[in-house]
């Protein structure tokens, strides 16, 4: 039997999520919020001994899926989500996912990380189907229909921003005429017949703590699968980042794993591997996608992403392992890198093998303004990084022995394959793949 290791409270792993909406990601994640605490709390009204974590969860990340489509279909739509406050939830879905394709992406994620049930995931899957088309059992329809509810007020919440004599009339509108479960139907309204929970679904607080106030601890490989989902909102941003964390965390892995010996150590350098660039969440989104180099204050912008990666981690003592090592990627043991400066000794063998397997991904891959190196060509440059005191020259060897014997990253180790490479009849995934074959 493989060994689990306690990593972190899973509450902890929701808050992170939800910590998202400090990002470019604000309004799909304040809509994600929403959708949880309405589901749980209608949810609560029809079976009070019900698992509630599992509807509120099923609530959370009911629409990643789509944050995901967003950011492959038109990643400027989100940027517009942001900042222009005539342009709506419904308007980013009319404009991009009419069909209502994201609701498959998000079961197919959900199902990779392994923490809801069949009925939950089943239910996820038709949320968005016609009341009158949903199959399966009386519960997975009881669960699709409240996640579509909640779905539908949080929209009419957020579109009707801050007009709140319309939205209460465009919520009892809604209630009295779109069909829905009875059940749910009466619940909804029960919901908003209470001056103190009305007052909670139209704040910003997750509550969090009324619905997965539970000290349940994942393992070290469910964590990996949760974090997988931010590592493609960080990299779905450009298209010339798709397999960019997924390499970085896979180069590191593998190195590890000649350095080290042992699968334990692998995993660690994997998963910091995995969330090195999660600060990249806070970059304006013009900045990412500037199609030639960035000029001196936008390079100073980018590279706040580093100290952007120590601060989200930081707030999660039980990751300050990984924090330690993925938020020192662009630390040179010369004391010439960033953010802190540091050098020599302050820098351990494990940042030191993040570093190198970064400058080796980022040379390798292609950008706009430039094609992607030959491993020779980048093995070159990084001998002569490591000549000049910045770079470890025993982990260099190291790599260039694993290059030498055809060492390569393969398709299956890149995050976005590993989720959909089997669901190609998406014109979505076929968009990336088409990119991922040619960078």
């Amino acid at each position: 039997m493989r060994k689990r290791v306690s990593i972190t409270p899973f509450s902890d792993m929701i808050k992170m999520f939800i910590d998202l909406r400090t990002t470019n990601l604000a309004p799909l994640i304040d809509h994600s919020v929403d959708v949880a605490k309405i589901s749980a709390m209608i949810m609560k009204r029809i079976k009070p001994l019900e698992n509630l974590s599992s509807m509120y969860i099923t609530g959370l990340f009911h629409d990643v899926g789509l944050v995901i489509y967003s950011e492959i279909i038109a990643p400027d739509e989100i940027v517009k989500l942001s900042e222009d406050s005539s342009y709506t939830l419904s308007s980013l879905l009319y404009r991009i996912d009419k069909d209502m394709y994201h609701a498959a992406f998000s079961t197919r994620m959900m199902e990779k990380v392994g923490i809801l049930s069949q009925k939950y995931l089943n239910a996820l899957r038709q949320h968005h189907n016609p009341f009158d088309k949903l199959t399966g059992s009386d519960e997975e329809i009881l669960i699709s229909s409240i996640l579509d509810v909640a779905d539908n007020i949080s929209v009419i919440i957020r579109d009707s921003e801050p007009d709140v004599i319309e939205t209460v009339e465009r919520i009892e509108r809604f209630l009295n005429t779109h069909k829905m479960v009875e059940e749910v139907r009466a619940a909804a309204k029960d919901l908003f017949k209470s001056y103190v929970e009305m007052t909670y679904v139209f704040d910003s607080e997750p509550m969090l703590d009324d619905f997965c106030g539970f000290n349940m601890h994942v393992s070290l490989e469910q964590s990996v699968e949760l974090l997988k989902i931010f590592v493609l909102m960080v990299d779905l941003q450009s298209p010339f980042t798709v397999r960019h964390s997924s390499s970085i965390a896979t180069l590191a892995r593998d190195l590890a794993a000649e350095i080290f010996n042992n699968k334990f150590d692998s995993l660690v350098m994997y998963i910091s591997g995995l969330i090195h660039d999660i600060g990249k969440l806070t970059v304006p989104i013009e900045i990412l996608h500037k199609p030639g180099r960035l000029n001196r204050p936008e390079r100073h912008v980018m590279n706040l992403h580093v100290s952007g990666t120590f601060k989200m981690l930081s707030k999660y003592p039980n990751l300050s392992e990984f924090t330690a090592i993925a938020s020192l990627h662009h630390e040179r043991l010369d004391g010439s890198g960033y953010p802190w400066g540091l050098k020599g000794n302050e820098l351990g063998i494990r940042a030191r093998i993040l570093q190198v397997a970064d400058v080796f991904t980022a040379l390798t891959e292609n950008r706009p303004y430039r094609k992607g190196m030959s491993n020779d060509d980048a093995l070159r440059i990084i001998e002569d990084e490591v000549d000049k005191g910045r770079l470890d020259g025993e982990i260099y060897k190291v790599l260039r022995e694993m290059i030498k014997n055809g060492y390569r990253i393969s398709q299956s180790d890149i995050v976005f394959t590993e989720f959909f490479g089997d669901m190609d009849e998406y014109e979505v995934v076929r968009k990336v793949f088409i990119h991922m074959k040619t960078s």
